[in-house]
């Protein structure tokens, strides 16, 4: 019922170490059978990084940092009190603030630890990552209290600026809305396709065929950990909860499970010079639980940093399916009419 598609593209390339002839080179179009978007397996490509990127320069503390201890509370504002009663949501070191860009109907960043300016993966521990999602989760919990015509929620980062990330200082944010990502409506529309069509859920097959195979990576509490058939992005790992849809759903140990297999995933990309990455947290309205909806968690790492190098693709492009346009597209024409003397 789920169908692996792989197609062998049958490709040539010169050789160089044989004067330029054409040889079959491998190359793989792999199709994801849940997202539908394929991508492409190359042979030969050395893509990882031979060593770890230089970051001491880029984590010095530079003038403005609205996330570090000392300024936090004077730089962000809180949250209206309907929502949050204390204003801001604090645990541990972890702060949740709002964010002042509207991304979402409701939105939230959260920081991992304002006692430091700057976290390299290996200081991703389980009680950081822990108290982050917390916080996050106690966040999206009042949004839903508050507005109960909220129903999608996702939790997802940015880290280094070839991820995106415009702050050094390590965040996460959320998003709460009454509309769906394209990934969670593409994710709804074919877990209900599939559970008329076969009578069983997409994601209790998914992790049936793939427990202990050549992709599995294990289990974590509720949590299965993956490497999906047709990765979306470098190094991509899914966790997929056992049974809750909605992220609201998840309780402390849920949080735990997902925070103990994050911090293996990252120390494993520390091991292999990787650094920068995007994830996404997602889960669908409770409801979706009758066609066998899962909360599903999916990280992806990126390209090393390089000096004055920002992506313009974060985890709503990468991850999310969601373009991020800082312009309307009326008034940009506008501007492009003058040029063009219409």
């Amino acid at each position: 019922m789920i169908k692996f598609q792989e197609i062998d593209l049958k490709a040539l390339a010169p050789n160089p170490a044989n004067g330029g002839r054409f040889e079959p080179m491998g190359l793989l179009q792999r199709i994801d059978p849940l997202f539908g978007e394929s991508c492409r397996i190359v042979s030969g490509a050395k893509l990882q990084p031979d060593q770890t990127p230089d970051l001491e320069d880029f984590v010095l503390k530079r003038g403005f940092c609205p996330f570090c201890a000392d300024v936090i509370e004077k730089l962000t504002f809180p949250f209206p009190s309907e929502i949050v009663p204390a204003g801001r949501i604090v645990n541990g070191l972890s702060w949740v603030v709002p964010n002042i860009l509207a991304y979402s109907t409701y939105s939230a960043v959260g920081v991992y630890d304002t006692s430091r300016h700057f976290l390299h993966l290996g200081d991703f521990t389980e009680e950081i990552l822990f108290n982050a999602f917390s916080g996050m989760l106690e966040h999206g919990r009042a949004v839903r209290r508050h507005d109960n015509a909220v129903r999608y929620s996702s939790i997802n980062a940015n880290y280094l600026p070839s991820s995106g990330s415009s702050l050094p200082h390590p965040h996460l944010q959320s998003s709460h809305d009454f509309v769906p990502l394209s990934s969670q409506r593409r994710v709804e529309s074919l877990l209900r396709s599939y559970a008329g069509a076969y009578g069983s859920t997409y994601f209790g097959d998914l992790i049936s065929l793939e427990r202990g195979g050549a992709r599995w990576v294990g289990k974590v509490g509720s949590y299965s950990f993956l490497v999906p058939f047709a990765p979306s992005g470098f190094h991509e790992v899914w966790a997929v909860h056992d049974s809750k849809t909605d992220l609201v759903e998840m309780n402390d140990e849920d949080t735990t499970f997902l925070a103990s297999g994050l911090a293996k995933v990252l120390g494993v990309y520390e091991k292999k010079n990787l650094s920068a990455f995007n994830f996404s947290l997602q889960g669908l309205p409770v409801e979706s639980a009758e066609f066998g909806s899962r909360i599903l968690f999916r990280i992806t790492t990126r390209s090393a940093i390089e000096p004055y190098y920002r992506s313009d693709v974060t985890y709503f492009e990468r991850l999310c399916g969601e373009a991020m346009i800082d312009y309307l597209p009326e008034a940009w024409a506008e501007e492009l009419r003058s040029e063009f003397g219409t």
